[in-house]
């Protein structure tokens, strides 16, 4: 225990500025228009799989950008580019009319269905009541347990509509 105190203590005093920036990053001047944080934004023109679906309150595009195993835990990252007449952005329970969606793997080889993976407090590892932004790509990220690695493709079940089919798993 008091080794992983040290360490920690260690990972955050050491380097420049303390706030986790190397140390030439702490002597750099920040300007007004630099962004504080990098949101990554998944490139919706680099895809696995991609379709349109007819949504209730309008017609979405969703892509499939990766599926990485490391260890025992597999990363699902989707695109969601939603559409809503008059809105710039929406809940997704209120999109989806009532319910985030469920997003799942399903495993054809040994006919299993992996769920999104809970925290120690039961907190879905994954995008849930996510705030769209309607016509604008929406990056998804979604944590799993890994398929077994003589399982090289599964299927993503994203909600009620149809699932994409044999989606490469990268390890």
């Amino acid at each position: 225990m008091s080794v992983c105190a040290m360490v920690l203590v260690a990972g955050c005093s050491a380097g420049g500025g303390g706030d986790g920036a190397p140390p030439e990053a702490a002597d750099a001047p920040r300007s007004a228009e630099t962004p504080q944080s990098d949101v990554a934004v998944a490139d919706p023109g680099k895809t696995i799989a991609q379709a349109a679906f007819d949504g209730p309150k309008g017609r979405f595009e969703l892509a499939v950008v990766s599926l990485t195993a490391r260890g025992r835990l597999a990363n699902l990252t989707l695109t969601l580019t939603p559409h809503y007449e008059g809105k710039e952005s929406a809940l997704a329970f209120i999109y989806f009319g009532g319910n985030a969606p469920v997003v799942s793997l399903v495993d054809p080889v040994n006919l299993k269905r992996y769920l999104v993976v809970k925290d120690s407090e039961g907190n879905s590892l994954g995008s849930g009541n996510e705030n769209y932004n309607i016509g604008r790509p929406n990056t998804l990220n979604y944590t799993f347990a890994a398929p077994p690695e003589n399982v090289a493709s599964v299927d993503v079940q994203f909600d009620d509509y149809p699932p994409f089919r044999d989606v490469p798993v990268s390890r």
